[in-house]
């Protein structure tokens, strides 16, 4: 199990280095000037990258709540299948698929929308912040 987390790891931090030079790449195609050096000692880039880092456990926090509340409501459904029919454990009746199907299917599209709306808005707010402050600092570069 180790080293299969140390591949998922490595894999992670290699993905996210390629990504970050195709994001730098993009810049530079845009800008049409050579972007190589991000300097974290902006503060907009320490801010912006600890808001990404506190949005990751965010994420992974609400996510693992709605895993959670809908686990909870499976295992009522399915200790009220066996009160109903307890052939289910003995094998002559099946139980009803379907009931714990709309459940998972239901709660995904409800409980992951807090998830999903935080993975898509906080770049947008988080980029409209920041062209305000820039444009409220005159939109000059503070190296």
């Amino acid at each position: 199990k180790a080293a299969t987390k140390g591949y998922a790891v490595g894999g992670s931090a290699l993905a996210t280095f390629i990504l970050f030079r195709a994001y730098l790449d993009e810049v530079s195609e845009f800008s049409g000037r050579n972007f190589e050096v991000v300097n974290i000692a902006k503060v907009e880039v320490l801010v912006g990258g600890l808001l990404g880092i506190a949005m990751i456990f965010l994420f992974v926090g609400w996510a693992i709540d709605a895993v959670g509340k809908t686990a909870q409501e499976v295992v009522r459904e399915v200790r009220r299948q066996f009160e109903i029919y307890p052939g289910i454990l003995e094998g002559t009746q099946k139980p009803e698929y379907n009931t714990c199907v709309a459940i998972v299917t239901r709660a995904a599209l409800k409980e992951m929308t807090r998830p999903a709306l935080l993975a898509l808005g906080t770049p947008v707010v988080i980029g409209l912040v920041f062209k305000f402050i820039g444009s409220d600092r005159g939109g000059k570069n503070h190296a």
